[in-house]
């Protein structure tokens, strides 16, 4: 995981979404209607495709996009149409987050609380956490499940094309921005800007 930066709201999505939402919620059944999915769109693209827990580009048109609502809307219902609430997830994260509410904010992330261990791609906490801290990042990587096979090859595929040359660091840096950063802190490339 990596630092994201929030982004803001798309101009229609007060229309689009809250708004529905709350009269939703105002209703006697209060029902909470996917009002989210209208913007789900609109989330990738402001997060550049990137799952906000993965670190992996999710490809349009593949149905792997979804809303997470970082503050679970059945634990949360006023934030169920907040886009202050919404992390750009591809589906197999989002299952997995779930409702769980111990997963650390990738907007309140910052770069070093997670590494990769370069000779397996797997995700370990960074140097220098404090004990508290190293034991929030490592419970995060164990309930997202961050080093199953699928990711740990992903980040391997990309890591290989990028070491054969097949694959450029600018687009390392758009399809796995963890893996870049972490090229880049273990001074494996040089800052192509």
């Amino acid at each position: 995981m990596i630092h994201v930066e929030p982004q803001p709201e798309p101009p229609d999505f007060d229309a689009r979404v809250r708004q529905p939402g709350r009269a939703d919620l105002s209703s006697p059944a209060g029902e909470l209607r996917s009002h989210w999915r209208h913007c789900a769109t609109q989330l990738w693209a402001a997060y550049k495709g990137v799952c906000a827990y993965s670190s992996l580009h999710i490809p349009r048109g593949t149905g792997a996009l979804s809303v997470d609502h970082l503050l679970p809307k059945s634990k949360r219902r006023e934030l169920a149409y907040e886009w202050s609430n919404y992390r750009l997830a591809c589906v197999r994260m989002n299952a997995r987050k779930n409702d769980l509410e111990d997963v650390l904010d990738p907007f309140e992330v910052q770069d070093g609380w997670f590494a990769l261990e370069l000779s397996t791609l797997e995700v370990i906490p960074g140097e220098g956490l404090t004990e508290t801290m190293r034991a929030r990042v490592q419970k995060t990587i164990d309930r997202l499940n961050l080093n199953d096979d699928e990711f740990v090859r992903a980040r391997e595929a990309y890591h290989t094309a990028w070491r054969e040359g097949d694959m450029s660091f600018r687009l390392i840096r758009k399809h796995c921005p963890f893996l870049a950063k972490e090229l880049l802190r273990q001074g494996l490339v040089q800052d192509e800007g």
